[in-house]
């Protein structure tokens, strides 16, 4: 509670000293992978609000709250598995406008399970396992992308998060970390 009540405090702070404030609802498609786990991307859905708070004409700082869809799959002739993990994810976003609408962003990513399941398939049998305790509850990532900001309000973006901590408990192996390709749409409000 001590760092949600930080967190709040600081928002507080940054947009009092900002000179514009915007809400940006936002939807995506997410390209998503886990390193080590021997599959490829899964594609899945984000959703969720942003608030770009805007200091001067280059710089500003884009937090948000998401609902994101990740995990990854793996298939060959008649077998094929997927995890399927839900994640509450708030990025904090520093951005550097570049040449007039377009953008560049980066920052940390912090990632909150929601939902593991794993569904496993093959010529007759379709298996899903609820496997939300064979991860680790927080996941923390790193961030970096482009984007362009129209004049009308129209936002589209392409970000990589980069996970930074192991997704796996007790993961005596290779590390298993979150890769997630984000294509977004937005509106500036």
């Amino acid at each position: 509670m001590r760092k949600f009540s930080f967190l709040l405090l600081l928002f507080v702070a940054l947009s009092a000293s900002a000179q514009e404030f915007h809400l940006i609802p936002k939807i995506g498609l997410n390209l998503a992978n886990i390193t080590n786990a021997d599959g490829e991307m899964k594609p899945g859905v984000n959703v969720g609000l942003a608030t770009e708070i805007r200091f001067n004409e280059t710089f500003a700082l884009e937090p948000g709250i998401f609902y994101s869809m990740q995990g990854s799959k793996d298939s060959e002739d008649s077998y094929s598995a997927k995890i399927k993990n839900g994640y509450i994810n708030i990025p904090i976003y520093a951005k550097a406008y570049l040449v007039k609408g377009f953008h560049a962003f980066a920052g940390p990513q912090f990632g909150f399970l929601t939902r593991s399941k794993t569904c496993v398939s093959d010529f007759d049998t379709d298996v899903t396992t609820d496997t939300k305790d064979a991860f680790n509850k927080f996941d923390f990532s790193l961030g970096v992308g482009v984007g362009y900001q129209f004049d009308m309000g129209l936002n589209v973006s392409m970000n990589y998060n980069i996970g930074i901590t192991d997704t796996l408990k007790d993961n005596d192996d290779d590390s298993c970390r979150n890769g997630v390709l984000q294509f977004n749409v937005g509106w500036r409000f």
